[in-house]
């Protein structure tokens, strides 16, 4: 039986329609859609995410849930497909970019559908407003082929409560987040050390900086408030692997922390890529071993994407090539990763 991990995508992978082949053809996923519409302040959300139009689908505070809200469709409709032909899913850990933690939680089962999108709803809301006049505009900027050190500098030198790293997607991308000022002086400041490449991006708000203190101040008030139980035990059979820690959350209390934590913390997903693998037995990144351990450990799991998009699959082949992965987000790719699986 094949070994999984479970990666759950974060707000850029969104696409007008996501979703709608699962719900025409999936009974459990048709059951989650049902379920989040009649949520309140969410009657609209599939209308949304089936037909858009785009820059509604993009606004944070409906993409956010969205999301959420398909991968575990996505999941629902796997794990209904292999119950169907009697396959086992041997799950050894999740984690999530971002937005994608709370699926990630959700499919261990430290939380429940209804808890991760009642959660991101408020997530992406506060995170708009924080984004809106009279706050300073923001925005974020992708690095290519600069060391770390070096666009850590840039923004130790523009100065913290202007910019931040944001994001360590792979060891060649990095993302900067911060006021447009600050962002426009590093987007300068790279290129004129010969970065690769540096790329804005089209993003509504400055994720994952100081900018979204108030809404990290918010989303730590409303965790502590709809998760209060802290003898609630946390699933130790599949592991969870925080973004804001880059380590595997133990207790309710670490997974409040780590979700408040993570609004204004950057996603160091190198370090997560491989805190999934050492977490579960394995020794590190298949290319940081010798050929003997390679075998010795093998067979090594498959990363799993779950839900929509590429870019988890992208980012991990670029952290190590020798990690298998595969991508489910419609039935046609469900019906084909299970045959992969036998």
């Amino acid at each position: 039986m094949k070994k999984l991990i479970f990666v759950f995508p974060g707000q850029a992978s969104q696409y007008v329609g996501m979703g709608r082949n699962l719900y025409e053809n999936s009974d459990a996923a048709r059951n989650l859609m049902d379920t989040a519409v009649k949520l309140p302040g969410l009657d609209h959300i599939k209308e949304v995410a089936f037909d858009g139009p785009e820059d509604r689908l993009t606004r944070t505070d409906n993409v956010q849930p969205a999301i959420t809200i398909v991968s575990l469709m996505t999941l629902a409709a796997l794990r209904e497909s292999a119950e169907k032909s009697d396959q086992k899913l041997r799950l050894l850990a999740c984690a999530g970019h971002s937005l994608g933690e709370y699926a990630a939680h959700a499919a261990a089962g430290n939380l429940s559908f209804t808890q991760a999108i009642e959660l991101t709803q408020k997530r992406g809301a506060w995170m708009n407003e924080a984004s809106q006049p009279p706050n300073p505009a923001g925005g974020m900027i992708a690095i290519m082929g600069l060391p770390l050190d070096d666009v850590k500098a840039i923004a130790a030198k523009l100065g913290a409560d202007r910019i931040a790293l944001a994001n360590v997607n792979s060891p060649g991308q990095f993302i900067l987040s911060g006021n447009a000022e600050a962002i426009a002086e590093a987007y300068k400041l790279a290129s004129a050390a010969c970065a690769k490449r540096v790329i804005p991006l089209n993003v509504s708000g400055a994720w994952h900086s100081p900018l979204m203190n108030s809404a990290r101040t918010k989303m730590t008030a409303l965790l502590a408030e709809r998760l209060p139980n802290i003898s609630t035990p946390i699933n130790s059979e599949v592991k969870v692997v925080a973004n804001a820690s880059s380590d595997v959350v133990k207790s309710p209390d670490e997974l409040r922390d780590t979700l408040g934590k993570q609004v204004t913390s950057p996603v160091i997903w190198t370090d997560c890529v491989r805190r999934l693998l050492t977490a579960t037995g394995y020794p590190g990144l298949p290319g940081e071993l010798t050929p003997e351990n390679l075998e010795k450990y093998s067979p090594w799991p498959i990363f799993v994407e779950v839900g929509p998009g590429k870019v988890l699959r992208g980012l991990i082949r670029s952290i190590d090539k020798g990690i298998e992965t595969a991508g489910v987000e419609d039935m046609a790719s469900i019906e084909a990763f299970l045959q992969t699986i036998g």
